[in-house]
């Protein structure tokens, strides 16, 4: 915990270790304060200097030794303040520039089973979901998602639509994922056309999945108007597709 103290205000985990075993020890020597610390002697001894120039560390003479001792921690708070300052007097700045930024197409992509995951663990906090998908390729190919999503769905109640394509294995898949999702997960079967892949509306991102062993990504768009608009293809689609599990 006191590491991770010093750390949040710019110390690297070696800095740390050291000041927190010169705080115990006292005054001591290199040695004693590498030793206390796990650090090597010639590498504490590189820290030490660093410190002694900010003044969280002092030298203590003693004859021909020198000896080291930590500052008051009063001064760590000091520091704190320094830098909440200095972020303070850019952070007008650099809101100025991100809403500069609002209104220009966003868009990343994120490959590998790695990306798919994590924007399926942000599914997971969305307050609404909707879905075009085949259902089979998600539980084939992300079994772990599949399951993970629709235990959120029940848990933290989110309203869940899915719009799946007219085959056996999705609909088996649909029926799998409604017991555990619950009454908030509802599907329907396409009217037309095949839906190879997983896509995902939720807040303000639209999530269009490429669910191929050999070619795995995700493309997020995070603009407004097309968010909004996607939402309004889906809630059209959803009048004229067949029910199928839930209302």
């Amino acid at each position: 915990m006191h590491i991770e103290t010093l750390t949040s205000i710019g110390f690297s985990r070696k800095s740390a270790k050291i000041y927190l075993a010169a705080l115990a020890l006292g005054v001591s020597s290199v040695q004693k304060i590498s030793e206390k610390a796990g650090v090597k002697r010639p590498t504490a001894y590189l820290h030490i200097q660093e410190l002694l120039k900010e003044g969280v560390l002092q030298k203590v003479p003693s004859g021909k030794k020198e000896y080291y001792a930590a500052s008051n921690p009063e001064i760590l708070q000091a520091r704190f303040m320094r830098n909440y300052q200095v972020f303070q007097a850019g952070f007008d700045e650099l809101q100025n520039l991100y809403k500069g930024f609002e209104g220009k197409l966003k868009i990343r992509v994120l490959e590998g089973e790695k990306g798919l995951t994590e924007v399926y663990d942000q599914i997971c906090k969305a307050n609404q979901l909707r879905f075009f998908a085949d259902l089979s390729n998600v539980e084939k190919s992300f079994q772990g998602s599949f399951e993970k999503i629709s235990l959120a769905i029940k848990e933290n109640e989110i309203l869940s639509r899915e719009i799946i394509p007219n085959t056996e294995q999705s609909k088996l898949s649909s029926r799998r994922y409604a017991a555990i999702a619950g009454k908030y997960y509802s599907s329907r079967i396409a009217t037309n056309g095949p839906i190879h892949n997983d896509s995902v509306i939720y807040g303000k991102t639209l999530a269009l999945f490429r669910l191929n062993d050999f070619n795995l990504f995700v493309i997020l768009i995070e603009e407004p108007t097309i968010v909004e608009t996607m939402k309004t293809v889906f809630d059209l689609a959803w009048l004229s597709a067949t029910p199928f599990v839930g209302n």
